[in-house]
């Protein structure tokens, strides 16, 4: 049976239809920071139980306020919302873009979202021969006075490609010249290592034609709390959104939590120094197993291409269940297919399984 389409992030679909036991899945698909929820964190949401008896602040000021001194963008130009996923749909709703410029391959919810409200989708496909980093010249080429929409994730899921800030400015340039909204997706920016360098958080907190968002589920390994939030300086865009979204979208628990979350400079240390060091040995590593070429590795995803010919990634997906591993085939996402599979980092002995079983995969 193809078990591909799996995903790891809904680890009860993986227990029923594998009959691999919750707690042995070693979840390599769904880019979640392994070190897991901070202490700080934990015990936020211990203290603040009771507090479900009551409302979270309409506002969500305390939230917005700690967001803020995170980001360093204007208290009044942030959103938040119940995870990311949610201000995706509500800043595309807001747009009403009949014409989107998506780059791919990509996150598949931009596409269903951009569907859902009518509007028409065009890709800017990233070149396999050029290591899918992006060329910022043809990608402002592709932009017209018809293109409502530009959306791009960076660091891109799932070739982990990266727009520096240069490349940022310029793109943000053109699109204010052709009347073109920009959405950027920067869920797994902070596990870049210089995370100021790829941002575009400065730009979103003075451009009117631009939005940043980001989420908790990846880097704060949170995806059970449902807490996003996102940046602008388009007051129409605001003032949109707060009229379509639903009150108190962001729970309590949610709120609390990430009122200490931004602030734990321990967790986010402990983060970077994991991820930068597994993923200097995992480049290393991979580049010994012959059959398989990698791309980027600039935050905690790794890209890879099945060079040998009658392997595809559902073999490799079935090789690496007898490790209880659960990858992700990119078989179904735009502009790749079955020669290509994506894993994210996680611990060290978890990433030597992984390695152990792709060296004996077909």
């Amino acid at each position: 049976m193809k078990y591909t389409s799996i995903h790891g992030g809904d680890l009860d679909a993986v227990e029923r239809q594998l009959r691999i036991k919750r707690e042995d899945i070693i979840d390599f698909s769904g880019n979640v920071n392994p070190l897991g929820v901070s202490e700080r964190v934990k015990n936020k949401i211990i203290e603040s139980v009771s507090l479900v008896s009551t409302y979270p602040d309409k506002g969500y000021l305390r939230l917005r306020e700690e967001i803020s001194r995170y980001t360093g963008a204007n208290l009044e130009n942030i959103l938040v919302g119940n995870g990311s996923t949610e201000l995706i749909g509500l800043i595309i709703r807001a747009v009403k873009p009949k014409e989107t410029l998506i780059l791919a391959p990509c996150y598949s919810e931009y596409e269903r979202e951009v569907k859902l409200w009518g509007g028409k989708c065009s890709f800017f496909v990233l070149k396999e021969e050029d290591d899918f980093v992006p060329d910022t010249d043809r990608l402002i080429s592709q932009i017209t006075d018809k293109t409502d929409m530009v959306i791009i994730c960076n660091p891109n899921n799932p070739t982990d490609s990266v727009f520096k800030g240069l490349e940022l400015e310029r793109l943000a340039a053109a699109c204010k010249k052709t009347g073109t909204f920009i959405m950027i997706d920067e869920t797994y920016a902070e596990f870049y290592d210089n995370l100021e360098e790829i941002t575009a958080i400065p730009i979103a907190d003075r451009a009117d034609n631009v939005a940043v968002i980001r989420g908790t589920s990846k880097f704060f390994a949170c995806p059970g709390l449902r807490l996003g939030y996102g940046i602008t300086a388009s007051k129409e865009l605001k003032e949109k959104i707060e009229t379509m979204r639903d009150a108190w979208s962001v729970n309590t628990l949610s709120a609390k939590a990430g009122e200490v979350m931004f602030s734990d400079t321990d967790h986010i240390t402990k983060t970077h120094a994991l991820i930068s060091s597994e993923r200097t040995r995992l480049k290393a590593e991979l580049s010994q197993i012959k059959g398989i070429k990698t791309y980027n590795l600039n935050s905690n995803l790794v890209l890879c291409k099945i060079l040998k010919e009658g392997v595809t990634a559902g073999d490799i997906f079935e090789a690496l269940l007898k490790y209880n591993i659960i990858i992700r085939s990119c078989e179904n996402i735009t502009a790749l297919g079955e020669d290509y599979f994506r894993f994210c980092i996680l611990l060290p002995r978890q990433n030597d399984i992984l390695l152990k079983g792709l060296t004996k995969a077909p």
